[in-house]
């Protein structure tokens, strides 16, 4: 095995850690790893890392069902519109989109590129929202019920975001749940892992039929990354609701500013 593919198997255990304490974080590390380290094409690690994000996701609901600490309803109003999105967005605008965007004689930006850079600014953004809420005091929930029409645009908003860089989305969720809707940090997680394991599947099916999918790496992928979730869930327990939204927005905000250092430097 290639010391880049071990690396690559540390990040799936990474990942599900990460998913399982933060309820987020797993596509935005799972996309660079299949795109860096197993030298995939950004619309195969884009539908390698849905699948992993939605089995990790899948075992985080399982496990924090016990805890009856998920907002079904909420997560239920958010899937929807992002669960069509996502698989809309998949199956006929990212094939459409030419892996050229623009070029000359010297320079020439990629499809992946573009899509790479867009992904970095969105997790920077959201990291900093959430690592200046976590300085503020806990305000009161706010009633789901009374922000039907917003939350379905987020979820058209942020599907067609995830649909487009094949994350799980949780980076953005988890950020909405804690901003708008003043959900605590825990709730949050482990609502956003109901939808994230929804849309994640559906965008991945998306995928079938148009990629070659290696399912003997994406398994073996998959469940180092359900161990490290396990461990995650648990850990995330142990940890104060604050400290547990500044180490989540420091997280995505490191891994934003690594991808995105990477991709410019392909421009120099």
């Amino acid at each position: 095995m290639e010391t880049f593919q071990l690396i690559g198997y540390v990040g799936a255990f990474a990942i599900g850690l990460i998913m399982g304490s933060t309820g987020s974080g797993g596509s935005a590390m799972a996309v660079p790893i299949f795109n860096y380290l197993f030298v995939m094409d950004m619309h195969s690690a884009t539908a390698h890392s849905l699948f992993v994000v939605g089995m990790s996701a899948s075992a985080g609901v399982l496990l924090n069902a016990r805890k009856q600490s998920m907002d079904w309803q909420l997560a239920l109003l958010f899937s929807i519109p992002m669960v069509v999105t996502v698989f809309l967005v998949r199956k006929f605008l990212l094939p459409s989109i030419p892996p050229v965007v623009y070029h000359t004689d010297n320079l020439a930006i990629t499809r992946d590129l573009v899509i790479m850079i867009f992904f970095g600014v969105l997790m920077a953004v959201a990291a900093l929202r959430t690592i200046k809420d976590a300085k503020k005091k806990s305000s009161k929930p706010c009633n789901s019920k009374q922000h039907y029409f917003p939350i379905l645009l987020f979820g058209v908003g942020i599907g067609i975001i995830t649909g487009i860089t094949g994350t799980g989305g949780g980076f953005l969720i988890v950020p909405v749940l804690i901003l708008f809707l003043r959900l605590p940090i825990k709730r949050a997680i482990a609502t956003s892992l109901i939808i994230i394991a929804l849309k994640s599947f559906i965008g991945f099916l998306g995928d079938v039929g148009s990629i070659e999918i290696d399912w003997i790496l994406l398994l073996s992928f998959t469940a180092i990354s359900l161990t490290g979730m396990a461990i995650g869930i648990h850990s995330s327990h142990l940890i104060g609701e604050k400290s547990l939204k500044k180490g989540f927005g420091y997280v995505v905000l490191c891994i934003s500013v690594l991808v995105i250092c990477r991709e410019l430097a392909q421009l120099i």
